[in-house]
């Protein structure tokens, strides 16, 4: 009998350590995928300073963003190209960033303030228009849907009224 109850007990440590062991990976995946999120987060912001850092240098890019999403034709050739290669790479970060929200890996509340500016040009008269029927196809079939449905945001100020307000 002795060697019964040897048994058993082995055999409840056993379950408790299996037990014990899934607790703990358990809550090491929970703050790995925390921190992968605030990875994620922390990447987005970095991208969208790396394309802000020009446009702080040289307010010829904010004049030219301006002008050319409030009305592509009335913008000077080069003030065409600049707000070209601008909005490719935010198109770029925000796809990224809706892909990113898509897979649960960017918060909702996050989701928000990137959803915000991405209708904000999307739906911009020069975008529409003009730049994104020319470049759509640079970007995954998915996001091309999921902006087509999009509806501009209630507050649809320019930047140049941002710029120009005094």
């Amino acid at each position: 009998m002795n060697l019964q109850i040897f048994v058993a007990v082995a055999e409840i440590v056993s379950a408790l350590a299996v037990v014990l062991t899934l607790v703990v990976l358990i809550i090491s995946i929970r703050q790995n995928t925390k921190s992968q999120k605030a990875v994620v987060v922390d990447s987005l912001a970095a991208a969208i300073t790396s394309i802000n850092v020009p446009a702080m240098e040289s307010p010829f890019l904010g004049s030219a963003l301006s002008r050319a999403t409030e009305d592509w034709p009335s913008a000077s050739r080069e003030e065409r190209i600049v707000a070209h290669y601008f909005l490719f790479s935010l198109f770029k970060l925000l796809e990224n960033a809706w892909y990113q929200q898509r897979a649960g890996i960017l918060d909702p509340v996050h989701w928000l303030g990137w959803e915000s500016l991405l209708r904000k040009y999307y739906h911009s008269e020069g975008v529409r228009q003009v730049w994104w029927p020319s470049r759509r196809h640079a970007y995954s079939p998915e996001f091309q849907d999921f902006l087509s449905e999009s509806k501009p945001p209630e507050d649809l100020s320019s930047l140049g009224e941002l710029f120009d307000r005094v």
